[in-house]
């Protein structure tokens, strides 16, 4: 038997692709649809490190920096040396300096 966070996760990889193309064709609301769902699902699982970077990503995609910086922390206090959650840092930092 599959373990629920497995099924998740697939689950979550599939809708962040549909997502993708929803944003390449310009269906910004469908695209939206899946980021708000896939948070939902991604709060399921709060420890897991997976799940944390598809949030962040999610977040990012729905214009919401402040809530994805909290996230990056959930993810760097389970390891300090996720790359995903350097980089989104590094994101924010460049974005705040050209404002």
């Amino acid at each position: 038997m599959q373990d629920k966070s497995n099924i998740d996760f697939e689950n979550i990889r599939r809708m962040n692709e549909i997502a993708q193309v929803y944003e390449m064709t310009k269906q910004n609301k469908k695209a939206e649809n899946y980021h708000r769902n896939i948070i939902k699902l991604c709060d399921r699982h709060p420890k897991n490190e997976m799940m944390l970077q598809y949030k962040i990503h999610s977040l990012n995609q729905l214009n919401k920096p402040y809530k994805s910086l909290e996230t990056t922390n959930e993810l760097l206090n389970l390891n300090p040396n996720n790359i995903i959650a350097l980089f989104n840092i590094l994101k924010y930092l460049k974005e705040v300096q050209y404002v």
